[in-house]
């Protein structure tokens, strides 16, 4: 029976979030993050819109002050959102990746429970994959997105408000900063990489979730605006969720540590797994073959070619990284053939890659 309910859980994950696959290791992590009733709730609480613990009672037939007791909880341990009004507090169930795990490391703890979560994560990680699922297409809707650096778009191009972190930054109500996870991560295993911690966003109700639960502090705009000039010039990629209206983060990430990006590179194709709406383009004329865009590109996408830089447009995942540092001004960003709007809103991210993995039989 508690097989059947992590079984259930791994299911709502994969539906939910960017793909689960249900293997031994992932049933040990689930078993060491939920406990049966955790998972029990986690199972049957809203994924779309945090909904309050009597609504959740109701559903089930049980008592609300204990309901809402647990969810509280819960939501302490970084396993589900909760949003706030006065006294009113509503909560959701969350993706495993990105979600509970950024949750889990977030704060930069160094203790014994943080790496054991670390362990049973990678393990996770790098669980052996099926040859039938290797072969299984990207999906049509991502659900990441990489959004390039700011002025790094060429100035011919219109740039859509939602292709500039800036726009996120300065209509948001509450901005948070935290460690990031996944260099958190791979240092609690003895790993990790030389790229800074402290720069990883988030904003509006999830930032407020993240400073009321001591998962990040407040910061300023200005802050917030400096450390991504600082993350950009340290050559780190901006990943969101693939949404248009509102994102609920900006990971500052790198290849070497954060497990989305990571698989991105590791595929044939990059740009087919995460969206991207812009491509490297290189000005022949200006190229001096310095080298300096081979160095910066995290997903091995340019290479020289007779002294000439030359950019791989199945492995760009347009994030302007090169472009930034190009000393003779050879390199700017250019919108794909293929640009593509993202969904408006998590909902309907969700609602059509659930669609899709339906089609292809995933669930």
């Amino acid at each position: 029976m508690a097989e059947q309910l992590y079984e259930k859980l791994a299911e709502l994950f994969n539906k939910i979030g960017y793909g689960s696959r249900y293997c031994p290791e992932l049933e040990a992590l689930l078993k060491s993050l939920f406990n049966e009733e955790e998972a029990r709730l986690a199972l049957n609480l809203s994924p779309l819109a945090p909904e309050p613990p009597a609504t959740l009672a109701e559903r089930l037939g049980e008592e609300p002050d204990r309901i809402a007791e647990i969810l509280n909880d819960m939501a302490d341990k970084g396993l589900i959102y909760c949003s706030q009004r006065g006294e009113e507090k509503r909560y959701k169930t969350i993706q495993l990746v990105p979600g509970i795990f950024e949750l889990q490391f977030m704060k930069g703890e160094v203790t014994p429970r943080a790496k054991e979560l670390a362990k049973l994560f990678d393990a996770y990680f790098h669980a052996p994959i099926e040859e039938s699922e290797t072969s299984r297409e990207a999906p049509g809707i991502s659900f990441a997105r990489v959004i390039p650096i700011e002025k790094t778009v060429s100035t011919q191009v219109d740039v859509f408000s939602y292709e500039e972190t800036g726009q996120y930054i300065d209509t948001a109500k509450t901005i948070t900063a935290s460690t990031c996870y996944c260099r958190h991560e791979q240092r609690l295993l003895d790993r990790g990489c030389d790229y800074p911690d402290d720069v990883c966003l988030q904003f509006g109700s999830f930032a407020a979730f993240v400073r009321d639960r001591g998962f990040g502090r407040e910061i300023t705009r200005e802050e917030a605006h400096e450390i991504m000039k600082r993350s950009a010039k340290a050559g780190l990629i901006a990943t969101s969720s693939n949404t248009r209206d509102r994102i609920d983060f900006i990971c500052n990430c790198c290849t070497c540590c954060c497990g989305i990006l990571r698989s991105v590179k590791n595929s044939n194709a990059p740009v087919r797994s995460v969206a991207s709406n812009y491509l490297a383009q290189i000005d022949d004329d200006e190229c001096t073959g310095c080298g300096d865009c081979v160095d910066r590109c995290q997903m091995d996408a340019i290479s020289l070619d007779e002294e000439i830089a030359s950019v791989n447009t199945d492995r760009c995942v347009g994030c302007g990284v090169c472009v930034l540092t190009c000393p003779s001004e050879a390199l700017s960003l250019m919108p794909r053939a293929d640009f593509k709007e993202p969904p408006g809103s998590f909902r309907e991210l969700i609602e059509r890659q659930a669609a899709e993995k339906t089609r292809a039989g995933e669930l």
